[in-house]
């Protein structure tokens, strides 16, 4: 049996779309959580979805890239409790072939999308893509970020 208040924390998918040394990251816009920083390709997991296909329908969806769900590689997971938001799970997940050129199809949600060197982030970065990007160049398959 379960328990109504039983804490719940959504589940998320982070793409680390790579080309060469280099990073795709979205500006956030609009009237979504953490607008005006850069972030990674991002969404939350679909009710009846797993974490694979969601990665494949957020980045389709947001960016028109075709992925094969056998080009997706698991690379981290974070339990992160953002201090201004609710607390989350983010898979991270690389990316690095895949069909079309990204092109913003969310006007409302991404402003801007750039390619930037892995070690030359912009300063507004959005701290939860920050920790995946962390536990992916560190080789680290898991955090709990910013808990106490």
């Amino acid at each position: 049996m379960r328990v109504r208040d039983e804490p719940r924390s959504p589940v998320d998918v982070l793409a680390l779309v790579l080309r060469e040394d280099h990073l795709l990251l979205t500006l956030r816009a609009g009237e979504i959580y953490g607008a005006g920083w850069w972030a990674l390709p991002s969404g939350r997991v679909e009710p009846g979805e797993d974490v694979v296909s969601a990665l494949v329908r957020e980045l389709d969806e947001e960016l028109a890239l075709t992925i094969d769900e056998a080009d997706v590689t698991f690379t981290a997971v974070t339990h992160a409790k953002p201090p201004d938001h609710e607390a989350r799970i983010g898979f991270g997940f690389a990316v690095r072939r895949f069909t079309g050129e990204p092109t913003i199809r969310e006007p409302d949600r991404c402003a801007d999308l750039r390619w930037y060197p892995l070690d030359e982030l912009p300063t507004r970065t959005l701290p939860y893509t920050g920790e995946i990007i962390r536990l992916y160049r560190q080789a680290t398959t898991f955090s709990r970020f910013n808990w106490s």
